[in-house]
């Protein structure tokens, strides 16, 4: 038991730490501190990040693999249709955006300047906001429907919630940026999963 308890820690706070170095107060002080190195802020932030994920996911890994009911054709039918159809939904999402500056490999002027960037409503974004949290949470939860393991239920339960969060502050920040323009748009479209029905919204 306490090692799930230790896993959602983990999570938890990689959820924490991811927010509040993509906070602007966060970035304004490290631009401050770092001068001209701070355009590798982006590429350092994507580093940490993805070695840190690769540490709670090989700790999560030594966990014993509990499943949660027996092996079923038509379980594990849907649990792949959702993870493979969440990985192709990341995929065609980040193709949209150049990915030099994604990675932080290329440095974008919108890094060390708020209000600068173009808001993006093209592609995938036509039809949710968020279309890469959309494929995240379609993948994670399809790996758990696969393999029925409580640490991966643990796992698909964290994420989920931590990028609820993470949403809204995102769009705190888009707001920021955007302003009227942002508040349209989120008005307009659906945050992660498109409508069947798709209504005008009312003037505020």
């Amino acid at each position: 038991m306490g090692s799930y308890v230790l896993l959602v820690t983990f999570w938890l706070a990689y959820g924490v730490l991811h927010s509040v170095l993509a906070n602007n107060v966060v970035k304004r002080f490290f631009e401050q501190k770092m001068g001209a190195g701070y355009r590798f802020y982006r590429l350092i932030y994507n580093g940490l990040a993805f070695v840190l994920l690769a540490a709670i996911l090989f700790y999560q890994f030594t966990l014993p693999a509990q499943s949660l009911w027996a092996f079923d054709w038509r379980i594990d039918l849907l649990g792949n249709f959702l993870k493979y159809g969440g990985l192709l939904i990341v995929m065609i999402a980040i193709s949209g955006y150049n990915f030099k500056e994604f990675s932080g490999l290329t440095f974008s002027p919108s890094d060390s300047k708020p209000g600068s960037g173009t808001l993006k409503t093209n592609g995938m974004l036509h039809y949710v906001r968020h279309p890469i949290y959309t494929g995240t949470i379609l993948f994670i939860w399809g790996l758990f429907l696969s393999d029925s393991l409580v640490r991966t239920l643990l796992m698909a339960a964290c994420v989920t919630v931590y990028t609820l969060i993470g949403i809204y502050f995102e769009e705190q920040k888009l707001v920021a940026e955007f302003g009227e323009a942002y508040r349209v748009y989120r008005r307009t479209v659906p945050m992660l999963f498109p409508k069947v029905f798709h209504k005008k919204a009312a003037p505020e």
